[in-house]
């Protein structure tokens, strides 16, 4: 690829097209016959009893890509008599609502409302290669998030979107180039996530078996060193440990600088706490707050639904200084400081019995909650030998660290693709 500085080309272009010239130009609505997505009656039954014919949702999107050939609802002929059927290889863009979204559908299809379909026009057959114009759309989704209408129902201004210019190659050839570029980017991420997939399924497996059952004071797998030794044993969580309040007292004027707190994000999302991405709160030297420690448990106190509240993360850092925790979570903290393993914690708070027990005891109608009391009644199996505990978290621990380089993976080739997208495509 060579640099090109030059209005209607972009920054890198493929070595065997560098000298072909500016690229054309044509606006979306000389391009495209640009129409609405639209809904049959959902109160007549015939429109959509095994139905046969795609009608795309943006859960469709979110669920399965922007390259669709099918969808999770379908309608009958009998929807489509009248208005008829959008052809295969148009794109659909989210104008209204959750706008800066797209799919090329691959089927004759509907969509609903929220979405914009664009079918190319017969003129443009030879000119514009719809591969090469769906990646060019990602462009565009982030045009739409920035071009929308004042007032009322977010949507994207149609006369603007109507006259945006498109430019592309002249040459099909480079333009199937450029998409031939994305393509083999997309199949490597896609590739990488379905390992990922497999290795996570293949992790929650292998809880399953190195946990006891609810119940149960032996895991169905144990490693062969600590079979025929003692079973492991029930404990209340409130017999062992006691929970402690996150900040309290702070206004919003107190965010921002001073000392390091855990924030509910970091605490939902991780299993175990980075104190350096933490934010920081001011706090006075003789105010009573809750330090941390090293293997306390942090958990969250309340999520939109039953299944995601008390997720817990592990303070791992033995030299963990002054530190704090936000007020939506509580922390759960060991009388006895050596009876089990920090990084076993980590694991323990993530097993089917925890996670099964939390869900029990979640009260709320639009937001669930658990009490600390509730909390320190979930009765867990543990193994006395730390060994043993030891042994469980560094399996499960090389588990997740192959799940981390697959996470980092995919993160750097989607900044790949996001990068190359900029240079080969000229900016709007």
């Amino acid at each position: 690829m060579a640099n090109n500085e030059k209005k209607q080309t972009p920054t890198l272009r493929f070595p065997e097209f560098r000298n072909d010239g500016e690229w054309e130009t044509d606006t979306m609505g000389t391009i495209f016959d640009i129409k609405n997505g639209y809904t049959p009656s959902k109160s007549n039954p015939s429109f959509w009893d095994n139905g046969t014919i795609p009608w795309f949702r943006m859960e469709d999107i979110r669920r399965n890509g922007h390259i669709l050939s099918d969808s999770i609802q379908h309608v009958t002929p009998a929807a489509v008599k009248n208005a008829g059927l959008f052809p295969a290889y148009s794109i659909i863009v989210a104008t209204t609502a959750t706008i800066g979204e797209h799919a090329l559908i691959i089927v004759d299809s509907l969509a609903n409302q929220q979405f914009t379909f664009l079918t190319k026009r017969k003129s443009f057959d030879n000119k514009l290669d719809m591969m090469y114009f769906h990646y060019f759309m990602f462009i565009i989704d982030e045009w739409c998030k920035k071009n929308t209408n004042a007032g009322g129902l977010l949507s994207v201004n149609m006369n603007s979107f109507k006259k945006l210019t498109i430019p592309y190659p002249s040459s099909l050839s480079e333009q199937k180039k450029i998409a031939d570029c994305f393509v083999s980017i997309d199949k490597e991420i896609d590739e990488t996530k379905h390992k990922l997939d497999l290795l996570k399924k293949h992790k929650k497996g292998l809880m399953q078996r190195l946990f006891p059952a609810k119940g149960k004071t032996l895991p169905e797998l144990r490693f062969p060193e600590f079979q025929g030794t003692k079973e492991w044993i029930l404990k209340q969580l409130g017999i062992i440990g006691d929970t402690f309040g996150g900040l309290s007292g702070k206004s919003a004027e107190d965010f921002g600088a001073g000392k390091p707190f855990v924030s509910y994000k970091q605490v939902f999302n991780s299993i175990e706490i980075d104190v350096t991405e933490c934010q920081l709160v001011k706090i006075a030297d003789n105010e009573k707050q809750n330090n941390l420690r090293y293997r306390d448990v942090l958990v969250t106190m309340s999520s939109e639904t039953p299944e995601e509240v008390g997720y817990t993360a592990v303070v791992t850092n033995k030299n963990i200084s002054e530190c704090y925790l936000n007020s939506f979570c509580f922390i759960y903290r060991l009388f006895e400081d050596e009876s089990i393993d920090a990084n076993f914690l980590i694991y323990l708070f993530s097993s089917d019995v925890y996670r099964t027990n939390v869900v029990r005891i979640a009260q709320g109608i639009t937001r669930f909650n658990i009490s600390k009391t509730k909390f320190k009644e979930i009765e867990l199996a543990i193994p006395e030998n730390r060994d043993e505990q030891r042994k469980i978290a560094e399996t499960l621990s090389s588990v997740d660290k192959q799940i981390a380089k697959y996470d980092e993976k995919i993160k750097a080739l989607e900044i790949h693709k996001k990068g190359l997208m900029q240079q080969l495509f000229p900016k709007l």
